[in-house]
Protein backbone atom coordinates (compact mmCIF):
# COMPACT_ATOMS: atom_id res chain seq x y z
CA UNK A 1 0.00 0.00 0.00
CA UNK A 2 1.21 3.77 -1.34
CA UNK A 3 1.74 5.97 1.57
CA UNK A 4 -0.47 8.14 -0.29
CA UNK A 5 -3.28 6.00 -0.19
CA UNK A 6 -2.88 4.73 3.85
CA UNK A 7 -2.76 8.67 4.34
CA UNK A 8 -6.45 8.90 2.61
CA UNK A 9 -7.37 5.98 4.94
CA UNK A 10 -6.23 7.58 8.15
CA UNK A 11 -8.05 11.03 6.96
CA UNK A 12 -11.58 8.58 6.44
CA UNK A 13 -10.69 7.52 10.05
CA UNK A 14 -10.02 11.00 11.85
CA UNK A 15 -13.16 11.95 9.79
CA UNK A 16 -14.96 9.55 11.60
CA UNK A 17 -13.38 10.39 14.80
CA UNK A 18 -14.51 13.89 14.16
CA UNK A 19 -18.06 12.61 13.77
CA UNK A 20 -18.03 10.74 17.05
CA UNK A 21 -16.98 13.81 18.72
CA UNK A 22 -19.90 15.61 17.79
CA UNK A 23 -21.45 12.91 19.91
CA UNK A 24 -19.58 12.79 23.20
CA UNK A 25 -19.20 16.77 23.61
CA UNK A 26 -23.40 16.75 23.40
CA UNK A 27 -23.71 13.88 25.88
CA UNK A 28 -25.30 11.30 23.29
CA UNK A 29 -21.92 8.68 23.11
CA UNK A 30 -19.64 6.99 25.78
CA UNK A 31 -16.09 8.31 27.44
CA UNK A 32 -13.35 6.13 26.21
CA UNK A 33 -12.74 3.14 28.59
CA UNK A 34 -9.95 4.57 30.49
CA UNK A 35 -11.14 7.67 31.41
CA UNK A 36 -12.20 7.70 35.05
CA UNK A 37 -14.94 6.29 37.09
CA UNK A 38 -15.89 9.82 38.50
CA UNK A 39 -16.10 11.16 34.53
CA UNK A 40 -17.98 7.91 33.56
CA UNK A 41 -20.62 8.86 35.81
CA UNK A 42 -21.27 12.54 35.36
CA UNK A 43 -21.12 11.45 31.65
CA UNK A 44 -23.93 8.87 32.48
CA UNK A 45 -25.58 11.92 34.46
CA UNK A 46 -25.11 14.37 31.47
CA UNK A 47 -26.36 11.60 29.42
CA UNK A 48 -29.84 11.02 30.87
CA UNK A 49 -30.17 15.08 31.32
CA UNK A 50 -29.67 15.38 27.63
CA UNK A 51 -32.68 12.81 26.31
CA UNK A 52 -34.42 14.10 29.18
CA UNK A 53 -34.71 17.16 27.89
CA UNK A 54 -35.09 16.27 24.50
CA UNK A 55 -38.23 14.25 25.45
CA UNK A 56 -39.73 16.55 27.86
CA UNK A 57 -40.07 19.30 24.32
CA UNK A 58 -41.61 16.45 22.26
CA UNK A 59 -44.14 15.88 24.90
CA UNK A 60 -44.97 19.73 25.08
CA UNK A 61 -45.03 20.05 21.25
CA UNK A 62 -47.52 17.43 21.02
CA UNK A 63 -49.51 18.52 23.66
CA UNK A 64 -49.84 21.98 21.55
CA UNK A 65 -50.75 20.03 18.57
CA UNK A 66 -53.55 17.93 20.88
CA UNK A 67 -54.79 21.22 22.48
CA UNK A 68 -55.22 23.37 19.24
CA UNK A 69 -55.92 19.53 16.59
CA UNK A 70 -59.21 21.92 14.84
CA UNK A 71 -56.53 25.13 14.30
CA UNK A 72 -54.86 23.71 11.14
CA UNK A 73 -52.14 26.40 10.78
CA UNK A 74 -50.84 25.17 14.52
CA UNK A 75 -50.59 22.01 13.83
CA UNK A 76 -48.59 21.86 10.92
CA UNK A 77 -46.72 24.56 12.63
CA UNK A 78 -46.24 22.21 15.50
CA UNK A 79 -45.83 19.47 13.30
CA UNK A 80 -43.17 19.66 11.11
CA UNK A 81 -41.03 20.59 14.37
CA UNK A 82 -42.17 17.51 16.16
CA UNK A 83 -41.75 15.16 12.90
CA UNK A 84 -38.01 16.37 13.12
CA UNK A 85 -37.13 15.86 16.73
CA UNK A 86 -39.28 12.27 16.30
CA UNK A 87 -36.47 11.25 13.76
CA UNK A 88 -33.99 13.03 15.74
CA UNK A 89 -34.74 11.10 19.20
CA UNK A 90 -35.13 7.83 17.58
CA UNK A 91 -31.74 7.71 15.93
CA UNK A 92 -30.37 9.01 19.14
CA UNK A 93 -31.71 5.75 20.65
CA UNK A 94 -30.37 3.51 18.39
CA UNK A 95 -27.51 4.81 18.38
CA UNK A 96 -27.53 4.78 22.24
CA UNK A 97 -28.14 0.94 22.08
CA UNK A 98 -26.38 -0.20 19.31
CA UNK A 99 -23.12 1.52 20.37
CA UNK A 100 -20.53 -1.22 20.32
CA UNK A 101 -22.03 -2.53 17.24
CA UNK A 102 -21.44 0.98 15.35
CA UNK A 103 -18.47 1.32 16.04
CA UNK A 104 -17.56 -2.58 15.32
CA UNK A 105 -19.07 -1.65 11.93
CA UNK A 106 -17.03 1.67 10.91
CA UNK A 107 -13.82 -0.67 12.43
CA UNK A 108 -14.45 -3.61 9.77
CA UNK A 109 -15.46 -0.99 6.87
CA UNK A 110 -12.14 1.00 6.79
CA UNK A 111 -10.39 -2.36 7.55
CA UNK A 112 -12.06 -3.80 4.52
CA UNK A 113 -10.68 -0.77 2.57
CA UNK A 114 -7.02 -1.51 3.86
CA UNK A 115 -7.52 -5.36 3.17
CA UNK A 116 -8.22 -3.89 -0.54
CA UNK A 117 -5.55 -1.83 -0.71
CA UNK A 118 -2.33 -3.80 0.06
CA UNK A 119 -3.14 -5.23 -3.38
CA UNK A 120 -2.85 -2.08 -5.19
CA UNK A 121 -3.79 -2.07 -8.99
CA UNK A 122 -3.76 1.53 -9.74
CA UNK A 123 -6.22 3.88 -9.19
CA UNK A 124 -7.16 3.12 -5.45
CA UNK A 125 -5.88 7.05 -4.29
CA UNK A 126 -7.82 8.66 -6.33
CA UNK A 127 -10.98 6.73 -5.29
CA UNK A 128 -10.41 7.13 -1.66
CA UNK A 129 -9.02 11.13 -2.34
CA UNK A 130 -13.15 11.63 -4.37
CA UNK A 131 -14.90 10.08 -1.84
CA UNK A 132 -13.00 11.53 0.94
CA UNK A 133 -13.79 14.97 -0.67
CA UNK A 134 -17.46 14.42 -0.94
CA UNK A 135 -17.06 13.27 2.82
CA UNK A 136 -15.95 16.59 4.31
CA UNK A 137 -18.02 18.82 1.75
CA UNK A 138 -21.38 17.58 2.59
CA UNK A 139 -20.16 17.02 6.64
CA UNK A 140 -19.41 21.01 6.18
CA UNK A 141 -22.27 21.70 4.37
CA UNK A 142 -24.69 20.30 6.64
CA UNK A 143 -22.91 21.51 9.40
CA UNK A 144 -23.59 25.12 8.15
CA UNK A 145 -26.88 24.95 7.35
CA UNK A 146 -27.83 23.32 10.58
CA UNK A 147 -26.35 26.55 12.53
CA UNK A 148 -28.29 29.35 10.33
CA UNK A 149 -31.37 26.41 10.96
CA UNK A 150 -30.83 27.02 14.47
CA UNK A 151 -30.91 30.74 14.49
CA UNK A 152 -33.58 30.98 12.32
CA UNK A 153 -35.73 28.62 14.62
CA UNK A 154 -34.74 30.66 18.04
CA UNK A 155 -34.01 34.35 17.02
CA UNK A 156 -35.67 34.84 13.78
CA UNK A 157 -39.03 34.20 14.69
CA UNK A 158 -41.26 36.93 15.31
CA UNK A 159 -42.66 36.26 19.15
CA UNK A 160 -44.91 38.39 20.64
CA UNK A 161 -43.64 39.75 24.31
CA UNK A 162 -43.74 36.52 26.47
CA UNK A 163 -44.17 34.23 23.49
CA UNK A 164 -41.83 31.48 23.04
CA UNK A 165 -39.64 30.98 19.74
CA UNK A 166 -41.45 27.72 19.27
CA UNK A 167 -45.20 26.88 19.87
CA UNK A 168 -45.12 24.34 22.66
CA UNK A 169 -47.77 23.95 26.14
CA UNK A 170 -46.04 23.62 29.15
CA UNK A 171 -47.47 23.65 32.58
CA UNK A 172 -46.65 26.74 33.64
CA UNK A 173 -47.14 29.94 32.85
CA UNK A 174 -44.14 30.85 30.15
CA UNK A 175 -45.18 34.61 30.18
CA UNK A 176 -43.72 35.20 33.36
CA UNK A 177 -40.27 35.08 34.81
CA UNK A 178 -38.06 32.53 35.40
CA UNK A 179 -40.53 30.16 33.55
CA UNK A 180 -40.13 31.97 30.42
CA UNK A 181 -36.74 31.12 31.04
CA UNK A 182 -36.95 27.47 31.89
CA UNK A 183 -39.05 27.44 28.70
CA UNK A 184 -36.55 29.15 26.71
CA UNK A 185 -33.58 26.75 27.89
CA UNK A 186 -35.47 23.55 26.68
CA UNK A 187 -36.50 24.84 22.80
CA UNK A 188 -32.34 25.71 22.57
CA UNK A 189 -30.81 23.28 23.97
CA UNK A 190 -33.29 20.58 21.88
CA UNK A 191 -32.74 22.52 19.12
CA UNK A 192 -28.99 22.65 19.06
CA UNK A 193 -28.40 19.56 20.64
CA UNK A 194 -31.16 17.82 18.40
CA UNK A 195 -29.37 19.85 15.16
CA UNK A 196 -26.15 18.41 16.01
CA UNK A 197 -27.04 14.96 16.85
CA UNK A 198 -27.98 14.52 13.54
CA UNK A 199 -25.52 16.14 12.11
CA UNK A 200 -23.19 13.55 13.73
CA UNK A 201 -25.52 10.72 13.30
CA UNK A 202 -26.08 11.50 9.65
CA UNK A 203 -22.30 12.06 8.75
CA UNK A 204 -21.21 8.83 10.30
CA UNK A 205 -23.80 6.99 8.51
CA UNK A 206 -22.91 8.53 4.69
CA UNK A 207 -19.29 8.23 5.93
CA UNK A 208 -19.86 4.44 5.67
CA UNK A 209 -21.96 4.34 2.60
CA UNK A 210 -19.17 6.43 1.36
CA UNK A 211 -16.29 3.64 2.50
CA UNK A 212 -18.64 1.45 0.71
CA UNK A 213 -18.24 3.60 -2.52
CA UNK A 214 -14.97 3.27 -1.79
CA UNK A 215 -14.39 -0.63 -1.84
CA UNK A 216 -17.16 -1.19 -4.58
CA UNK A 217 -14.66 1.08 -6.89
CA UNK A 218 -11.92 -0.73 -6.05
CA UNK A 219 -13.45 -3.66 -6.16
CA UNK A 220 -14.55 -2.98 -9.75
CA UNK A 221 -10.81 -2.31 -10.61
CA UNK A 222 -9.26 -5.28 -9.21
CA UNK A 223 -11.90 -7.14 -11.21
CA UNK A 224 -10.81 -5.93 -14.17
CA UNK A 225 -7.19 -6.58 -13.54
CA UNK A 226 -6.92 -9.87 -12.71
CA UNK A 227 -6.14 -10.36 -16.53
CA UNK A 228 -2.28 -10.76 -17.51
CA UNK A 229 -3.15 -8.27 -19.92
CA UNK A 230 -5.21 -5.86 -17.42
CA UNK A 231 -2.53 -6.40 -15.15
CA UNK A 232 0.41 -5.65 -17.72
CA UNK A 233 -1.29 -2.45 -18.99
CA UNK A 234 -1.61 -1.45 -15.49
CA UNK A 235 1.73 -1.64 -14.34
CA UNK A 236 3.33 -0.14 -17.86
CA UNK A 237 0.65 2.90 -16.82
CA UNK A 238 2.35 3.17 -13.47
CA UNK A 239 5.74 2.07 -14.96
CA UNK A 240 5.88 5.29 -17.20
CA UNK A 241 9.15 6.65 -15.67
CA UNK A 242 10.55 7.94 -18.45
CA UNK A 243 9.52 11.70 -18.23
CA UNK A 244 8.38 11.84 -14.48
CA UNK A 245 11.42 10.57 -12.89
CA UNK A 246 13.12 13.14 -12.39
CA UNK A 247 10.31 14.91 -10.54
CA UNK A 248 9.87 12.06 -8.51
CA UNK A 249 11.38 11.25 -4.72
CA UNK A 250 13.51 7.44 -4.39
CA UNK A 251 10.34 6.92 -1.86
CA UNK A 252 7.85 7.82 -4.25
CA UNK A 253 9.47 5.14 -6.87
CA UNK A 254 10.12 2.60 -4.15
CA UNK A 255 5.91 2.58 -3.55
CA UNK A 256 5.25 2.08 -6.83
CA UNK A 257 7.96 -0.43 -7.58
CA UNK A 258 6.02 -2.01 -4.76
CA UNK A 259 2.90 -1.58 -6.29
CA UNK A 260 4.45 -3.23 -8.77
CA UNK A 261 5.38 -6.35 -7.24
CA UNK A 262 2.12 -6.57 -5.44
CA UNK A 263 0.29 -7.22 -8.76
CA UNK A 264 2.66 -9.81 -9.44
CA UNK A 265 1.56 -11.79 -7.06
CA UNK A 266 -0.30 -14.80 -7.93
CA UNK A 267 -2.08 -16.03 -11.26
CA UNK A 268 -5.58 -14.96 -12.57
CA UNK A 269 -7.01 -17.64 -10.46
CA UNK A 270 -5.61 -16.45 -7.32
CA UNK A 271 -6.35 -12.79 -7.98
CA UNK A 272 -9.69 -13.44 -8.42
CA UNK A 273 -10.35 -15.37 -5.92
CA UNK A 274 -8.97 -12.96 -3.79
CA UNK A 275 -11.48 -10.21 -5.52
CA UNK A 276 -14.10 -12.55 -4.88
CA UNK A 277 -13.35 -12.79 -0.72
CA UNK A 278 -13.54 -9.20 -0.46
CA UNK A 279 -16.84 -8.91 -2.31
CA UNK A 280 -18.27 -11.66 0.24
CA UNK A 281 -16.87 -9.30 2.90
CA UNK A 282 -18.45 -6.60 1.92
CA UNK A 283 -21.81 -8.34 1.55
CA UNK A 284 -21.64 -9.50 5.24
CA UNK A 285 -20.88 -5.94 6.26
CA UNK A 286 -23.74 -4.48 4.48
CA UNK A 287 -25.87 -6.96 5.53
CA UNK A 288 -25.04 -6.01 9.13
CA UNK A 289 -24.87 -2.14 8.15
CA UNK A 290 -28.62 -2.67 7.25
CA UNK A 291 -29.52 -4.40 10.84
CA UNK A 292 -28.20 -1.55 12.64
CA UNK A 293 -29.49 1.19 10.58
CA UNK A 294 -32.83 0.08 8.79
CA UNK A 295 -34.93 0.77 11.19
CA UNK A 296 -33.73 4.39 12.28
CA UNK A 297 -33.88 4.77 8.21
CA UNK A 298 -37.50 4.04 8.15
CA UNK A 299 -38.43 6.32 10.48
CA UNK A 300 -36.15 8.77 8.66
CA UNK A 301 -38.41 8.36 5.02
CA UNK A 302 -42.00 8.78 7.28
CA UNK A 303 -40.49 11.97 8.95
CA UNK A 304 -39.36 13.65 5.82
CA UNK A 305 -42.62 12.57 4.28
CA UNK A 306 -44.17 14.70 7.17
CA UNK A 307 -41.21 17.30 7.73
CA UNK A 308 -41.60 18.45 3.52
CA UNK A 309 -44.92 18.31 3.64
CA UNK A 310 -46.01 20.52 6.54
CA UNK A 311 -42.96 22.76 6.35
CA UNK A 312 -44.09 23.68 2.73
CA UNK A 313 -47.70 24.20 3.93
CA UNK A 314 -46.53 26.84 6.45
CA UNK A 315 -43.99 28.02 3.92
CA UNK A 316 -46.83 28.90 1.91
CA UNK A 317 -49.09 30.32 4.57
CA UNK A 318 -46.76 32.77 6.20
CA UNK A 319 -45.36 34.14 2.55
CA UNK A 320 -45.03 37.90 3.13
CA UNK A 321 -43.94 37.68 7.11
CA UNK A 322 -39.97 37.55 6.28
CA UNK A 323 -38.49 36.57 9.38
CA UNK A 324 -41.00 33.12 9.14
CA UNK A 325 -40.52 32.93 5.51
CA UNK A 326 -37.04 32.43 6.48
CA UNK A 327 -37.18 30.27 9.16
CA UNK A 328 -39.29 27.68 6.86
CA UNK A 329 -37.26 27.87 4.08
CA UNK A 330 -34.13 26.85 6.00
CA UNK A 331 -36.07 23.98 7.12
CA UNK A 332 -37.24 23.08 3.98
CA UNK A 333 -34.24 23.11 2.77
CA UNK A 334 -32.40 20.55 5.13
CA UNK A 335 -35.13 18.54 5.29
CA UNK A 336 -35.21 18.20 1.08
CA UNK A 337 -30.57 18.29 0.78
CA UNK A 338 -30.91 15.67 4.03
CA UNK A 339 -32.94 13.32 2.27
CA UNK A 340 -31.45 13.78 -1.13
CA UNK A 341 -27.97 12.81 0.13
CA UNK A 342 -28.62 10.06 1.74
CA UNK A 343 -31.43 8.13 -1.26
CA UNK A 344 -28.28 9.82 -4.14
CA UNK A 345 -25.81 7.72 -1.88
CA UNK A 346 -28.13 4.64 -1.80
CA UNK A 347 -28.62 4.54 -5.68
CA UNK A 348 -24.69 4.89 -6.30
CA UNK A 349 -24.43 2.18 -3.97
CA UNK A 350 -27.12 -0.01 -5.78
CA UNK A 351 -25.46 1.38 -9.20
CA UNK A 352 -21.94 0.57 -8.70
CA UNK A 353 -22.68 -2.85 -6.64
CA UNK A 354 -24.61 -4.05 -10.24
CA UNK A 355 -21.15 -2.67 -12.37
CA UNK A 356 -19.40 -5.24 -10.79
CA UNK A 357 -20.51 -7.82 -13.34
CA UNK A 358 -19.10 -5.97 -15.76
CA UNK A 359 -15.80 -5.64 -14.25
CA UNK A 360 -15.86 -9.67 -14.05
CA UNK A 361 -16.33 -9.76 -17.88
CA UNK A 362 -14.08 -7.06 -18.23
CA UNK A 363 -11.39 -8.97 -16.69
CA UNK A 364 -10.46 -11.03 -19.66
CA UNK A 365 -11.49 -14.76 -18.03
CA UNK A 366 -11.42 -15.89 -20.94
CA UNK A 367 -7.61 -16.21 -22.01
CA UNK A 368 -7.56 -18.18 -18.84
CA UNK A 369 -9.87 -21.08 -19.70
CA UNK A 370 -9.95 -24.02 -17.33
CA UNK A 371 -12.18 -25.95 -14.93
CA UNK A 372 -11.19 -24.12 -12.27
CA UNK A 373 -11.48 -20.42 -14.00
CA UNK A 374 -15.33 -21.07 -15.25
CA UNK A 375 -16.12 -22.17 -11.68
CA UNK A 376 -14.50 -18.63 -9.91
CA UNK A 377 -16.87 -16.94 -12.67
CA UNK A 378 -20.31 -18.77 -11.88
CA UNK A 379 -19.71 -17.96 -8.31
CA UNK A 380 -18.86 -14.51 -8.27
CA UNK A 381 -21.64 -13.94 -11.36
CA UNK A 382 -23.92 -15.31 -8.44
CA UNK A 383 -22.51 -12.83 -5.60
CA UNK A 384 -22.97 -9.94 -8.35
CA UNK A 385 -26.53 -10.99 -9.63
CA UNK A 386 -27.46 -9.57 -5.60
CA UNK A 387 -27.53 -6.25 -6.14
CA UNK A 388 -26.52 -4.20 -2.86
CA UNK A 389 -28.92 -2.39 -1.23
CA UNK A 390 -29.19 0.15 1.59
CA UNK A 391 -32.52 -0.51 2.98
CA UNK A 392 -35.17 1.66 4.91
CA UNK A 393 -37.45 -1.23 6.94
CA UNK A 394 -38.97 -3.38 4.99
CA UNK A 395 -40.46 -1.29 2.43
CA UNK A 396 -37.61 1.29 1.75
CA UNK A 397 -34.76 0.69 -0.46
CA UNK A 398 -32.60 4.28 0.19
CA UNK A 399 -32.33 5.26 -4.42
CA UNK A 400 -33.42 7.89 -6.99
CA UNK A 401 -37.31 6.73 -6.64
CA UNK A 402 -37.79 6.48 -2.89
CA UNK A 403 -36.63 10.01 -3.27
CA UNK A 404 -38.83 11.17 -6.05
CA UNK A 405 -41.95 8.84 -4.31
CA UNK A 406 -41.53 10.79 -0.88
CA UNK A 407 -41.56 14.75 -2.90
CA UNK A 408 -45.06 12.96 -4.72
CA UNK A 409 -46.68 11.63 -1.27
CA UNK A 410 -45.44 15.51 0.41
CA UNK A 411 -47.07 17.34 -2.57
CA UNK A 412 -50.14 15.12 -2.07
CA UNK A 413 -50.61 16.05 1.44
CA UNK A 414 -49.61 19.81 0.63
CA UNK A 415 -52.38 19.75 -2.08
CA UNK A 416 -54.55 17.96 0.53
CA UNK A 417 -53.75 20.55 3.16
CA UNK A 418 -54.24 23.62 1.12
CA UNK A 419 -57.83 22.46 0.02
CA UNK A 420 -58.80 22.18 3.74
CA UNK A 421 -57.33 25.46 4.85
CA UNK A 422 -58.96 26.90 1.57
CA UNK A 423 -62.48 25.05 2.58
CA UNK A 424 -61.72 26.58 6.37
CA UNK A 425 -61.53 30.13 4.89
CA UNK A 426 -64.44 30.16 3.40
Amino acid sequence: MSQRTANFLQQFRKLSALHITYLKYIGLWALDSDSSALSKCLYFVYNKFILIIMLVFMVTLLADICSNFDDLSIVTDDGCIFAGIVVVFFKVMIFQIRREQIVRLLHETIDGCDQLCKFPVGGEGEILNKYLLLCRVTFYGFSTLAFFLVIALLFLVPVEDGELPVRARYPFDTTKYPWHAIGFFVEACTVSVGLTAIIGMDSLHTNLCNLFLVQLGILSEHFKSCSSNGRRNGIDELDDLNTARCEMSSSTIEERNREKDNRDRGGFVERFRRSIRNHQRLLAIIGDFNKVFSAGMFVQMLSSTSMICLTGFQAALVMGQSSNTYKFSIYLAAAVSQLFYICWVGNEVMYQSASLTQSQWLSEWTDELSAKTGRLINLSMIFSKRTLNLKAGFFYVLSMETFIAILRGSYSFFALLSTMQSEGDQ
